[in-house]
């Protein structure tokens, strides 16, 4: 059977016997040898066809490696992807397309001296397969679904030029409860965006102490309402991309990486119009089990106790299966009472200000007297790290951030003035976490990100400000010598007092090509976030100002833009206990020739957060392209 007529070698890998009863898993299309550059080009090609990525998580294997020191594969990406403008028409006719709202686009390769292990392997699970796990039966809804992906098939066969192909198929049927849907009920709230942000952090939380990580999120309501297309069926409407690291490993990286089509699992979680119930629903690793060829009973064993585990945190966080009959629902519940649950929403309460105590326990309060622009109640601190010192010899490391004496908002904008700044914005990021963002001539000269530089009110606790002398090292690299910005740090002190070094510090000689671990992203890995002639005329805009926090012109012509983000997306500062070092946003771009970039965010936040561990990385594993889309919003 001829699927493409450029296919020069056609495979077939059977799990079945009986053709005429077997079912398609996935076709998958192969390209010999490590196909990172096609699979670049690829990514870059789906908004062509209507396509965005939700989230993106390439290389796989890496992580598997150092944490589990296994190396069975040579590439493993996940890039999750969906077409807004389709899925909307159909969301609103059945919600339990968010099931694959989105779905995975899985590239893979084994090592050389596996079978076939010379050929990366790409695709997505079969149209078919999602439409009957889902249980929709409308014919005409079905065949928009399917034209809908089959212009990625055209797209893969264009760009990559495939040069191999294998069918993978299952005989038997899906399992009886293919998709699982669950509700919890909850008393009327006056803020329906303030209920669903508590339970998001509740719901990541408790995954995230289970071992579970949270891959991707994708709030559908906020992206159509911001878009002014109607979505008005659901008062909520998000999906929560579920991962857990050990599983993953255990399955594609021991054997199985075409299981890989079902991976991250989308959890879809939506509130219809005015119901007070809150629904969840997602596919079950019980279709992972009949169709993915799976015979390793150690496998299918552990697969099983993860799901059985992802159903009971459902079931602690109030779910019921929906048509179930619970008395505990007569009576409406704003959260459950479940203690493990109310538990694990502590524990991230008390990580968030470990690091917090952690400084404290270094301060030694002593009364003093007040001081223009703090709070006369607000004792002077003894800072116990390093003072910072201006000039002198060449050091070991340096320390990504200084501290200073609490002052107001105001106070420090003055002190800034009158130390030379130009304040471009003020900028709350979290409660209590304002930032001032100032620049200056010897900034704007180096024609970068370092261009401009952030200041954090911390409340009434200290004043953080970012260290240009170690952005300077990462940013500038070769460009950079020690100790040219002491007139910069002269002035800051001006404005901030007496200024001590903070943990995070790194080795100088490492920031010159700075990166979290081997083979991740570097300073010069920049992510495209648009082109064109238009861009300057929409940052702009009337509506502009909800994205941006500033626009800075630099003397090469090109603009640096701050944004402004969700309070819900910078949240990632808590989730990891680092809200005390706001400091690293806004979040910038930079327009520069009719094309906009910003640092990819697994290196910005890495070198910004250098204190934390590859598990507090991937706790927020979805925050890079989380902070992606919301900066692509303001080219819009």
């Amino acid at each position: 059977m001829n699927y493409r007529k450029s296919i020069k070698v056609i495979l077939f890998l059977l799990f079945c016997i009986t053709l005429s009863q077997a079912s398609v898993l996935t076709v998958l299309s192969g390209t010999k040898g490590q196909a990172d550059s096609e699979l670049k080009g690829l990514e870059k090609r789906f908004d062509d066809i209507g396509f965005s990525i939700a989230a993106k998580n390439e290389h796989l294997e890496t992580h598997y490696y150092n944490k589990f020191k296994d190396k069975n594969l040579d590439l493993l990406n996940f890039y999750r992807i969906y077409d807004k403008n389709s899925m909307r028409e159909l969301l609103l006719k059945n919600p339990n397309f968010g099931a694959f709202t989105p779905f995975n686009f899985l590239a893979f390769k084994e090592l050389d001296s596996a079978e076939r292990g010379d050929i990366t392997w790409y695709g997505y699970l079969d149209s078919e397969t999602m439409l009957n796990i889902i249980g929709e039966t409308d014919e005409s809804d079905r065949k928009k679904f399917k034209d809908m992906l089959s212009k990625i098939d055209k797209l893969v066969e264009d760009e990559m030029k495939p040069e191999f192909v294998q069918k993978l198929e299952y005989s038997g049927s899906l399992p009886t409860r293919a998709l699982l849907k669950m509700v919890k009920k909850f008393e009327n709230v006056d803020d329906i965006d303030s209920f669903a942000e508590d339970f998001i952090m509740e719901y990541d939380s408790i995954f995230t102490k289970n071992n579970f990580v949270i891959a991707g999120f994708l709030d559908l309501k906020f992206e159509y309402d911001d878009l002014d297309m109607d979505f008005e069926k659901y008062d909520a409407y998000w999906v929560s991309s579920l991962c857990h690291f050990k599983f993953s490993n255990a399955i594609f990286n021991h054997g199985e990486p075409q299981a890989g089509v079902f991976a991250p699992c989308s959890i879809y979680f939506y509130i219809p119009k005015d119901s007070n119930e809150l629904h969840v629903g997602y596919a079950t690793v019980e279709n992972w089990t009949t169709t993915t060829g799976i015979k390793d009973k150690t496998q299918l064993a552990y697969m099983k106790e993860v799901a059985d585990e992802v159903y009971e945190i459902f079931k602690k966080l109030g779910f019921v299966l929906e048509g179930e009959i619970d008395e505990s629902l007569e009576k409406p519940q704003t959260v459950s009472h479940d203690l493990t649950a109310e538990i694990s929403e502590l524990k991230v309460m008390i990580e968030s200000l470990t690091r917090e105590v952690k400084d404290l326990k270094k301060i030694v309060s002593e009364p003093t007297e007040s001081i223009e622009g703090r709070d006369p109640a607000v004792s002077k601190k003894e800072f116990k790290t390093p003072k910072m010192t201006i000039g002198g010899d060449r050091p070991e490391k340096l320390a990504a951030y200084y501290v200073a004496q609490p002052q107001t908002v105001d106070s420090l904008v003055k002190s800034l003035k009158e130390s030379g700044f130009e304040v471009l914005s003020v900028t709350d990021i979290l409660d209590k976490k304002t930032v001032v963002t100032v620049t200056n001539d010897q900034l704007r000269d180096s024609n970068t990100f370092l261009a401009a530089l952030n200041i954090l009110v911390n409340g009434s606790s200290e004043i953080r400000v970012q260290n240009p002398s170690y952005f300077a090292a990462a940013y500038l690299r070769d460009n950079y010598k020690y100790g040219e910005f002491k007139d910069l740090l002269r002035a800051l002190e001006s404005a901030l007092g007496d200024m001590y070094e903070t943990e995070e510090v790194v080795e100088l000689d490492r920031l010159r090509d700075y990166n979290f671990m081997p083979n991740m992203s570097k300073f010069d890995d920049f992510v495209e976030l648009d082109d064109g002639d238009d861009l300057i005329e929409n940052i702009r805009g009337e509506n502009s100002e909800k994205y941006i926090a500033y626009r800075l012109e630099l003397p090469n012509g090109s603009i640096l833009v701050g944004h402004k983000m969700r309070t819900k997306t910078n949240k990632f500062l808590i989730k990891v206990g680092e809200e005390r070092n706001a400091q690293l946003l806004p979040y910038q771009s930079i327009i520069k020739d009719d094309v906009v970039y910003m640092l990819d965010p697994t290196f910005y936040l890495a070198l910004s957060l250098p204190l934390l561990s590859m598990e507090d990385f991937m706790k927020i594993a979805s925050t890079p392209d989380e902070i992606g889309k919301s900066l692509r919003r303001a080219y819009r």
